[in-house]
């Protein structure tokens, strides 16, 4: 289960990998206790775009439960440029397919997370950043 995580926004690979549970940082972000966000990103990936990217790990998955990776550009774009519905249908659908019992969220945590995510995913194309998750899995 997925204790602790957070999409952020940073300017390279080097600064991503400064985070991390009790590490703090004043990066811009979102966080995402609960869900597995490398699979959530690979299905809002495809229902918002319709194809799906690899998930580029910026720190692999080590046996201490803990992960950094670059979220797909494809998903950035997508995020930035969603409309409301479509952020919501999104949303609806992705959690009528979360399958894993640790990986539920209801409908207006869904939403919530994709709207924050998009108005993130905005500010990362502004700024000229990149957008990043961490999560630590025990």
């Amino acid at each position: 289960m997925v204790r602790a995580g957070e999409f952020f926004l940073a300017e390279d690979d080097e600064s991503a990998v400064r985070v991390g549970p009790r590490k703090s940082h004043d990066f811009a972000a979102v966080p995402c206790d609960g869900i597995y966000p490398d699979d959530a990103v690979l299905r809002w990936e495809t229902l918002l775009t319709g194809t799906e990217s690899l998930v580029r790990d910026v720190v692999p998955m080590a046996n201490d439960g803990f992960t950094v990776f670059a979220v797909p550009e494809p998903l950035c774009t997508a995020l930035a440029s969603a409309r409301g519905d479509q952020l919501r249908a999104t949303a609806v659908a992705w959690a009528e397919i979360a399958s894993e019992p640790d990986d539920e969220i209801s409908l207006d945590n869904a939403v919530n997370l994709l709207e924050r995510l998009s108005a993130l995913a905005k500010s990362r194309a502004e700024k000229d950043l990149s957008l990043y998750c961490w999560y630590f899995a025990p």
